[in-house]
């Protein structure tokens, strides 16, 4: 099974979790120290992922006694996509191993079929994949669990 980095859902949980205090609670900035106790990501964690997500437009940060973080779009404008490429980057998610010598099998030409197939599988599977968490945005998630 495929896994992306820890980081990935820790963004997720720190992007909304800023997007829905902001809005329920007027804050404009919430502090690295709040999101840190609240969901138990150390600090320096919430440091490194949020100046990725900043690089990227996701989040604003500000410093000073009333600084912190905050969206810096609406929930609706931000993709579960554009989450992943900010923490995982734009590399392929699958790759398949090619390196050997086909001339050992008695049918290459199946060996060569069989390889064709299964990298296209791979990129129909992390297409569809990328179709979701293009269209899903943090306020499409909210709008789940109710």
């Amino acid at each position: 099974m495929m896994s992306f980095s820890i980081a990935f859902s820790q963004a997720l949980e720190m992007t909304a979790y800023v997007g829905i205090k902001s809005q329920e609670e007027q804050y404009d900035y919430l502090s690295i120290q709040k999101i840190s106790e609240k969901l138990n990501i150390p600090i320096p964690s919430i440091k490194k992922i949020s100046s990725l997500l900043t690089k990227n437009g996701i989040l604003r940060s500000k410093t000073g006694i009333y600084g912190g973080l905050r969206l810096a779009k609406q929930p609706k404008e931000i993709t579960v996509y554009d989450v992943l490429m900010a923490i995982e980057g734009t590399g392929q998610l699958f790759e398949v191993h090619k390196d050997f010598d086909t001339s050992a099998f008695v049918h290459q030409d199946r060996v060569n079929r069989w390889l064709e197939n299964s990298s296209k599988v791979l990129n129909q599977a992390e297409e569809a994949m990328l179709t979701v968490l293009k269209k899903t945005s943090l306020e499409d998630i909210g709008d789940m669990s109710e």
